[in-house]
């Protein structure tokens, strides 16, 4: 039966790193556990539904049967559940484990609920190992019929509760839902400090769990830490909050970073012990919705399927972030993106190739605001004064066989392009496959970070723009970044006159250096993926030679040399992998 709940205030969809909610869109942290009579009590991660499902208020734990069915001669089959008429299992009261195949995820959930299930886990046919993964399930057209909770996990962990069922012992499974959660804080992961704006969005939700009393009052606090160790601590206070409500709590005062390096916030309550930490990182040059953290594994199961691709989305995916500026204008120079599959995509035919990278002003009339969450015909829904939403700055890429998936693509704008103070700007990489026909989408990366405050973050356009994304928990890895993240002000240095090896390298990175003219001075610096410096050298005297730089102590990842000579400037990509 669908719990009905007062909704005081707006709520809005956000997650924490251990728990998740039901369906996504949902404000309410929920966390999926399992025991057994043998001993067995483990916390699993999950994703949701992600357009579909009621909001969970209050905790559900049951026992855990397989769903089995059997076909027309009676047969047990595997529990794939897309025929109501031949389920062989009692649900009635119980959590229904099914596999996923065959049909969809609602036709699942919708026939176990039929069958008197209080709950539905969905387990992946594929381990991680071979492509799995957590993937956000998509309605279907049981969807708005279907009211238990469902959520969807991966092979690997659902063998984990298999292996304790085919022991013989009771499972139970619970979904416990949490008082607390859907913290917000940060307008993006990464900001550079020149584009730092006070924070006025900082919140949570507060859920009373209690479906007769109401809670007279509540303290809330965010603590926050700057790199620096010192705190500052900001309260506001909830009375009357009434039975099963969920409260979005957004806080009286701002808080303003001014200082680069990682913060981190800690949200808690006079009532319960929940605690709920964030970070955010405030960097030299680089705006980002990422933490950087890659999650592999939902390439494959976020972007179009191929069918859709070419017959709904007539071979078109485009994905970027928005991101805001703060009380002064700024200099954008450079995007970077990120695919898993260039392997896929490459032809070898330049237009067929490309990847367009755009800059808009994604907030045309000024209001301080885009509409969210909405669907618009095309770019220029964004533009609530009408008419065409005008680019700011075009460039392109063109693949190339070497390109590696999840390597970063950094591109340069033409020319520098100043972006205005309190504004919101969308940078957006935009494919068109119909000229290499494959029917291969990209398959952007995406980093499994919270969601950030300000409601909008990453959007996709496929038959339509979707200011929300996929409406998933992920954020696209799409980035920003100022002038200063490299030296964009000289002249492009010929690419054949440096060089660097090996690439990735472990404890060492070799640049090969052959200029026309001997240079007094070259100057080489190593950046990190936000563009922050973490090592620099001066070359005394040079135009051939081979230079060897350590990076033995710099952690794994994606890094950029940026060489700057007397015949020009080259920024070189590698990558520090053990």
């Amino acid at each position: 039966m669908k719990k009905a709940f007062t909704l005081l205030v707006f709520c809005w969809a956000m997650v924490s790193q251990l728990v998740a909610q039901i369906p996504n869109s949902s404000p309410i942290p929920v966390e999926f556990s399992v025991t057994s009579t043998g001993g067995f009590n483990k916390v699993f991660t999950y994703s949701s539904g992600a357009d579909w499902g009621d909001t969970l208020a209050q905790t559900v734990s049951a026992p855990l049967a397989w769903a089995f069915g059997e076909d027309a001669d009676g047969n047990i089959t595997d529990s794939l559940l897309c025929d109501s008429n031949m389920i062989n299992t009692d649900l009635t009261g119980k959590i229904a484990l099914i596999r996923r195949g065959i049909c969809n995820f609602t036709l699942k959930a919708w026939n176990a609920q039929q069958a008197g299930a209080v709950g539905v886990i969905i387990v992946n046919n594929t381990y991680n190992a071979d492509g799995g993964g957590l993937v956000n399930m998509a309605g279907g057209i049981n969807a708005a019929l279907t009211h238990i909770p469902t959520i969807f996990i991966t092979r690997d962990d659902g063998d984990q509760i298999l292996a304790k069922l085919d022991a013989g012992e009771p499972v139970t499974a619970t979904f416990t839902v949490r008082a607390f959660g859907g913290p917000r804080s940060a307008y993006s992961y990464h900001t550079p400090l020149a584009g730092v704006k006070p924070l006025a969005d900082i919140g949570v939700t507060f859920l009373n769990t209690d479906n007769v009393l109401t809670i007279p009052s509540v303290t809330i606090n965010a603590e926050f830490t700057n790199p620096n160790g010192a705190t500052t601590t900001l309260s506001q206070s909830l009375t009357n909050v009434a039975p099963l409500s969920v409260n979005n709590v957004k806080f009286t005062d701002t808080y303003t970073p001014t200082v680069v390096g990682t913060y981190t916030v800690k949200f808690t309550n006079s009532l319960t012990p929940d605690e709920i930490s964030q970070q955010f990182v405030i960097t030299d040059y680089t705006y980002a919705l990422d933490n950087g953290d890659i999650v592999t594994n939902t390439n494959g199961t976020i972007e179009p399927d191929s069918a859709n691709f070419v017959n709904v989305y007539s071979f078109r995916y485009d994905m970027g972030n928005v991101y805001r500026t703060g009380p002064n204008a700024v200099v954008a120079t450079h995007a970077s993106f990120m695919i898993s599959n260039p392997e896929e995509l490459f032809t070898n035919d330049p237009l067929a190739d490309r990847f367009d990278i755009v800059l808009y002003n994604a907030d045309p009339d000024g209001n301080g605001s885009i509409p969210y969450p909405k669907a618009f015909a095309n770019y220029n829904g964004l533009n609530e004064n009408g008419g065409p939403l005008i680019p700011l700055s075009t460039t392109e890429y063109i693949l190339n066989s070497a390109d590696q998936g999840f390597e970063f693509i950094t591109v340069e704008f033409p020319t520098p392009v100043t972006l205005a103070a309190n504004k919101m700007y969308l940078i957006m990489v935009q494919y068109d496959g119909s000229e290499a026909g494959s029917g291969i989408p990209p398959k952007y990366a995406f980093a499994g970070t919270d969601r950030m405050a300000g409601e909008v973050g990453t959007m996709i356009f496929t038959d339509s723009l979707r200011t929300n994304g996929w409406g998933s928990n992920y954020n696209g890895v799409i980035r920003l970044h100022l002038n200063g993240f490299v030296n964009s002000t000289t002249t492009a240095l010929d690419d054949q006159k440096v060089s660097i090896s090996p690439n990735p390298a472990s404890s060492t990175v070799n640049l090969d250096i052959a200029l026309d003219n001997a240079a007094s001075e070259v100057d080489v610096s190593i950046l990190d993926f936000t563009g922050r410096q973490v090592s620099s050298r001066t070359l005394d005297h040079v135009q051939k030679g081979r230079f060897a730089f350590d990076v033995s102590k710099l952690p794994n990842g994606t890094y950029f040399m940026s060489i700057n000579t007397p015949e020009g400037f080259r920024s070189k990509k590698f990558q520090v992998i053990r």
